[in-house]
């Protein structure tokens, strides 16, 4: 599965017609070998070089071996400065660098050498360049080829939803008067674990009554929830490293029938965002599809942020689903809808879905009920 990328980045770096690349971010190395850490690097002359530090090269050995990679990436482990002693890992083949990652990577790349890259630390980038090394940004061709999701990363991203799903059931069964918040947080984290995730999207999201005017409340120890209280709870779970991303808004209690307008009209949003969804079809033209029932309703001035974004590896990543967004959708995209209204001094609404891009059109990989009263 992670071969072909592999043979990607490589097809890339020839097509720019550059020595190499070089990948830093955790979440880009775990999309190329599976493994999340480290610098992935790339030289026509070395081939694949899996950089870490040596406290990490037995799990990156091992993950390399598991994803059959061991005869096309070499792990590499660098020795920190100041470790005395001899650095020895008791490995057939074992590599080892002293110094730095910087070090590591001068080592196998020549001087005046051109990398392509997804650095963006200033700091990094210029102790690279102080190594004679040039780089060319390619950030936007590596999310350009997360954005494509295959069957198997869609399998688990529907797994997490799962996972989500079921924690979300559990937070809705211990609402009741006089609970707090955090309390229904830590249900939600707990019940993402136990379900075997490995981890949430994000720290969950949960906010009662006027606290759900802000799109990203933090839930409070001190915050109590009462009968007529909207509940607003945000949440995701990473499964196998991808994730999921799904809102609830609840009437907890008979909240009003304002509340009640605004939550059917975001719900009707949702729907015409998802309608609009299509092959071809320009991303902003599915925010504007969304906008027009706001618009069409009143509530357009309450929505105060894109309506959503791609998601993966990483809880928001490439495309950002917003007006001015010309992309095209294509097939395998991952993206959410997530119209809200936030009407100051009163309440907030918002519901979120998870939905894939097809040659057919739209699939929901979130199934959870958009109306909720408890």
């Amino acid at each position: 599965m992670y071969r072909s990328r592999l043979r990607k980045l490589e097809g890339l770096a020839e097509e720019k017609n550059v020595c190499g690349a070089l990948i830093v971010s955790a979440s880009n190395v775990f999309y190329f070998t599976g493994f999340k850490g480290g610098f992935l690097l790339y030289s026509r002359n070395v081939g694949f070089r899996l950089l870490v530090p040596a406290l990490e090269y037995l799990r990156a050995y091992d993950t390399v071996r598991e994803n059959a990679l061991d005869d096309l990436v070499t792990v590499v482990a660098y020795k920190p400065y100041g470790l005395p002693g001899e650095l020895k890992l008791d490995i057939e083949g074992e590599e080892i660098v002293e110094g730095k990652a910087i070090d590591a990577i001068a080592k196998f790349v020549g001087k005046g050498c051109i990398l392509l890259t997804d650095a963006d630390s200033k700091q990094f980038i210029s102790e690279l360049e102080a190594k004679e090394l040039k780089l060319q940004d390619a950030s936007k061709d590596i999310a350009l080829m997360r954005a494509l999701k295959e069957p198997w990363e869609i399998e688990r991203m529907t797994e997490a939803a799962r996972i989500a799903e079921a924690a979300l059931n559990e937070a809705l069964a211990n609402l009741e008067p006089g609970v707090t918040e955090l309390e229904i947080a830590a249900i939600i984290e707990r019940e993402i674990r136990v379900r075997g995730a490995e981890d949430h999207s994000f720290p969950p999201i949960v906010a009662f009554g006027k606290n759900t005017v802000y799109p990203h409340a933090i839930p409070s120890a001190r915050r109590r929830l009462e009968d007529g209280q909207p509940v607003l709870i945000d949440l995701g779970a990473v499964y196998k490293g991808y994730c999921s991303d799904m809102t609830r808004t609840v009437d907890f209690g008979g909240v009003g029938d304002e509340f009640t307008a605004a939550l059917r009209t975001v719900i009707d949003a949702v729907e015409a965002a998802i309608d609009a969804i299509e092959p071809g079809k320009k991303i902003g033209e599915v925010d504007a599809a969304a906008r027009r029932i706001l618009e069409k309703h009143g509530y357009a001035k309450y929505f105060i942020h894109s309506l959503g974004h791609g998601v993966g590896i990483d809880v928001h990543e490439y495309p950002r689903v917003s007006s001015d967004n010309n992309d095209e959708l294509k097939p395998g995209m991952v993206i959410t809808i997530e119209p809200g209204v936030y009407i100051p001094g009163k309440f907030g609404v918002r519901v979120e879905e998870m939905v894939l891009v097809t040659e057919r059109g739209p699939r929901l990989l979130t199934r959870f009920p958009r109306e909720l009263w408890v």
